[in-house]
C-alpha cells in the first residue's frame, strides 16, 4: 500500500522534487563562496559537453571586483562558476547570477523569454557589428519589436583571454524589480560589460 502510494506520488510530482533538490543544492553551493553569503556579482558559465579550463581567474576576478561596488560599502566580491543546462531553470526561478555566459543550444530556446536584458545600447554605443549572429535578437512579447539579449564572446576580447569560447554569448539576467540587492548586482553586471567592451580592440 505504502509502495504504490510512493510511486504514485514519484509519478505525479517528480520533477518539483528534482527542481526542489537542485535549489537546496545551488543555495548551499551560493552561501559557502569565500564572502560568507552571495557574491556581488555571480557569472554563471554552462558546461555542457566541452570542458571550459579558465585562465588567470583570480586576477580576473579581482579585477572585477575593483570596477564593482560592494553591499555596505565593504570589499566587492564576485563569483565565477560552472552551471549545467540543466540548473538554468533554478538559477532563472531563484535568481542567482547575473551575468551568464552560454552557448548557442543552450540560449536559442531561452532568449525569447523574458529572462535577459536589452542590450541594444551596449550595440549602439560600441558599434558591434552583428550581421553574423541573427540568433542573439529575439521579440519575447510578439511585437515584432527585435532587440539583442546577447553578446558574441568572439567580441568580447576579455572572456577570450580568460578563455571562453569564441562561439558563446554573453547576457545579463533581468534583476528582481522588488529586490535591492538583486538591482545592485544587476547594476555591477553592466559596470564589467561596460569595462570588457571599453577595453575591446
Amino acid at each position: 500500500m505504502f509502495r504504490k502510494k510512493l510511486e504514485n506520488f514519484w509519478y505525479y510530482h517528480k520533477y518539483k522534487v528534482i527542481i526542489a533538490i537542485f535549489a537546496i543544492i545551488t543555495i548551499i553551493v551560493a552561501s559557502s563562496g569565500d564572502s560568507g553569503g552571495e557574491a556581488d556579482l555571480e557569472i554563471g558559465y554552462v558546461i555542457g559537453n566541452r570542458e571550459v579550463i579558465l585562465q588567470n581567474l583570480d586576477e580576473n576576478k579581482a579585477l572585477f571586483e575593483s570596477l564593482i561596488q560592494g553591499k555596505n560599502n565593504e570589499k566587492a566580491f564576485v563569483s565565477i562558476l560552472p552551471i549545467t543546462p540543466s540548473r538554468l531553470e533554478v538559477e532563472f526561478v531563484i535568481g542567482i547570477s547575473q551575468i551568464f555566459l552560454l552557448d548557442k543550444d543552450t540560449l536559442l530556446p531561452i532568449i525569447n523569454h523574458h529572462f535577459f536584458e536589452p542590450l541594444d545600447f551596449y550595440v549602439d554605443k560600441y558599434n558591434i557589428d552583428l550581421s553574423d549572429f541573427p540568433e542573439v535578437k529575439a521579440d519575447p512579447d510578439g511585437t515584432d519589436n527585435y532587440k539583442v539579449y546577447a553578446i558574441p564572446v568572439k567580441k568580447l576580447d576579455i572572456l577570450l583571454e580568460m578563455g571562453f569560447p569564441e562561439d558563446y554569448y554573453f547576457a545579463i539576467r533581468l534583476p528582481k524589480e522588488n529586490d535591492n540587492d538583486d538591482i545592485m548586482r544587476n547594476k555591477n553586471a553592466h559596470i564589467v560589460l561596460e569595462y570588457i567592451l571599453k577595453n575591446a580592440r
